[in-house]
């Protein structure tokens, strides 16, 4: 008995060996991956200790051993591009890999730019139709995100490109990749790996913070609590939770029952003055006020469409707003950049006179009711049988000030996020692929940074050394997209934005060695933050790609800044990259959207015109011209300086006076 018992045992202990000694790869090692040429590269993955591992490529065999820890790697010499391949890796187990690619590997990684699908882009029928490509090869990561460095991620496989499996992926990578394919003519991997609303401090390796000592505090934190972000949620919850809305439903006048109910008193009083809408407040001279602003409307319906459950549309709105429909809360968003489209229920319908409230809350600068896109601004029903236009005059009434409230307490308590937490998404999303080879990095983020553009100038770099030291690859190229063009145009007088100053330390970190940057400053969307055109974002980064990645001295992107002169009170203006020369799309050879200003840094709207290969800008107004800048705000809408290959001219300034504090 106790012999068969030992036996047993033996047999237990010797199915369990076999089970865990089995080798196992990392999630990037599948069928139908691409693996990077003309570069050595490694295969890795996990076994039992010191397991021996069997690499069969090419009729060729290499062999290792696990260490102590179960790692193992084998290197492959360098390939020319080329496939389908298999390989076979051997251990207890056996693991077959099939239709293998060598070609050119690209990371592309972000925010919400990046994360936007090919099925959402212009006129996307037509690409996803035509997306039979048999050597470009699709990898999607799924969110995620860890307080510590990961070696495997949690999701993914490499998928051939077809119709269907492009549609869901990222459309600034998918263009990006098919024009590459195109020109280059070798299989394409491409991986995104991108979250939407993240700030590059998630992106950033732990590492990398050691030279920025507060943040490297929090990072060591980070590293060595489990629970670090839930910890951040109890607190976050137990302090009362979002303080400041919480503050703003107690102070409000306008508001009762935490924001669900209206004081009737306050919509009832006289005082109320009209107001256009759409329109920022800052439009009718009502400067900076940051805090609530309410609008009320009222229309007429007819009886006969007071039976259905009507739609309003109230366009975009910064930041915040409290609609109520006839005294009932119908809804509320919290972010200037969505479309507020509501529903109506028939329960609230009343034949003859209704009214619509909306309390509009603005963190910070001018709010409002924004535009141009003023046709947005309706009710109607699911038919075209109604359809009632809310633009032109409504009333309005101040509300409370935030600085009334908003103290240094409610400053600090900022609901915890993920995506914004220093190292997370690097650790889960990025630091997993770092022992893959590849070709490149395509960056499209920004957004989320922009209210702090000091600090991203120092950030940015920080992350493509920390990543560039990862892959062990010192000259990694990085493609940098430049934020495009955002929000109202400023037409009235020339002034300094965020996104402006942001898209300069965009265009410094070229100044690192193999990185380039994408000019998109056309192809923006005043009401959306998530613009379309994603066809030629990837267009003109490939352009980038050939320019920085492969060499190619001679392709042409969008022509830069160099240098300026000041002669006879007039600026002239010297360009690089300017292609097959520099054009502009006005028919009178004007240029738009060009300043200048004298020594007191006060810019006026400029004359500006080409001669050859420079720009020549002066104003009546300046006497002594020192500074010049071009396309600096956050919407340049009448920009139409170009060279002659269509792509625009980067925004500029030749000054270097203080960012925005």
């Amino acid at each position: 008995m106790k012999t068969l018992l030992r036996l047993t045992i033996i047999l237990l202990l010797f199915s369990t060996s076999n089970l865990y000694a089995e080798i196992r790869l990392p999630r990037i090692f599948c069928n139908n991956m691409v693996i990077q040429r003309n570069m050595e590269v490694k295969i890795y993955g996990w076994a039992d200790a010191y397991e021996r591992v069997e690499i069969t490529f090419l009729k060729k065999k290499q062999k290792t051993k696990a260490d102590k820890n179960g790692n193992w790697q084998i290197k492959l010499p360098a390939q020319i591009a080329g496939g389908p391949y298999e390989m076979q890796i051997k251990g207890e187990n056996t693991i077959e890999l099939k239709n293998i690619m060598f070609g050119d590997v690209w990371i592309c990684s972000g925010q919400s730019n990046m994360y936007f699908r090919v099925a959402a882009a212009k006129n996307a029928y037509l690409d996803i139709n035509d997306a039979n490509y048999e050597n470009i090869r699709l990898f999607q990561i799924d969110k995620d995100a860890n307080y510590q460095v990961k070696t495997d991620l949690a999701s993914g496989e490499w998928l051939k490109c077809t119709p269907e499996n492009v549609k869901g992926f990222s459309a600034v990578a998918y263009f990006f990749g098919r024009e590459l394919h195109k020109e280059i003519d070798v299989p394409i991997g491409l991986i995104h790996t991108s979250w939407g609303g993240s700030a590059i401090q998630a992106w950033i390796d732990g590492d990398s913070y050691k030279e920025f000592p507060e943040y490297y505090k929090k990072v060591k934190e980070i590293q060595e609590t489990p629970d670090y972000f839930e910890k951040l949620e109890e607190k976050y919850n137990s302090q009362g939770g979002d303080l400041e809305i919480t503050e703003l439903y107690k102070k409000s006048k306008g508001l009762k029952n935490k924001g669900k109910t209206l004081n009737t008193d306050f919509f009832t009083e006289k005082n109320w003055k009209p107001i256009k809408v759409p329109g920022y407040w800052a439009d009718f001279g009502i400067e900076k006020h940051e805090g609530m602003m309410w609008y009320k409307k009222q229309f007429e319906l007819p009886n006969s469409f007071i039976n259905n459950d009507l739609l309003l549309n109230l366009g975009w709105i910064d930041d915040f707003d409290f609609t109520f429909f006839n005294g009932k809360k119908i809804g509320s968003t919290w972010y200037k950049g969505s479309e507020r489209k509501y529903t109506i229920s028939k329960e609230l319908l009343r034949t003859g006179t209704n009214e619509i409230i909306v309390g509009v809350y603005n963190y910070s600068w001018t709010g409002g009711f924004w535009g141009p896109r003023k046709s947005k601004l309706k009710i109607k029903n699911d038919t075209t049988l109604l359809n009632i236009d809310l633009q032109g005059l409504w009333q309005y009434k101040k509300g409370i000030n935030r600085k009334d409230f908003f103290t240094e307490k409610l400053k600090k308590n900022k609901k915890p996020s993920k995506r914004s937490t220093p190292t997370f998404l690097y650790n889960a999303m990025i630091a997993p692929l770092t022992n893959f080879t590849i070709k490149g990095v395509a960056w499209y983020q920004g957004e989320s940074n922009a209210g702090n553009v000091a600090e991203y100038s120092k950030l940015l770099p920080a992350m493509i050394n920390g990543w560039r030291k990862k892959w062990n690859q010192a000259d990694l190229p990085f493609l940098i997209v430049q934020l495009p063009n955002f929000g109202t145009p400023n037409e009235e007088k020339p002034e300094n934005g965020n996104w402006a100053e942001f898209r300069e330390v965009q265009f410094n970190s070229t100044k690192l060695k193999n990185v380039g940057i994408t000019c998109t400053i056309d192809l923006g969307d005043a009401m959306d933050i998530h613009p379309t055109k994603k066809q030629e974002v990837g267009r003109r980064l490939m352009l980038s790609a050939l320019k920085t990645a492969y060499n190619k001295k001679h392709t042409v992107i969008s022509p830069n800044y160099k240098s300026i002169k000041i002669t006879d009170n007039k600026a002239i203006i010297s360009f690089e990259n300017v292609g097959g020369g520099l054009i502009t799309k006005n028919k009178f050879g004007y240029l738009s959207e060009f300043a200048i200003a004298g020594k007191d840094k006060k810019f006026v709207w400029a004359k500006a015109y080409i001669v050859g290969d420079k720009v020549f800008v002066y104003s009546d107004k300046v006497q002594n011209a020192v500074a010049v800048r071009y396309a600096w705000s956050g919407n340049p809408a009448q920009i139409n300086f170009y060279n002659k290959e269509g792509l625009p001219v980067m925004p500029f300034r030749t000054d270097n006076w203080e960012f925005i504090k």
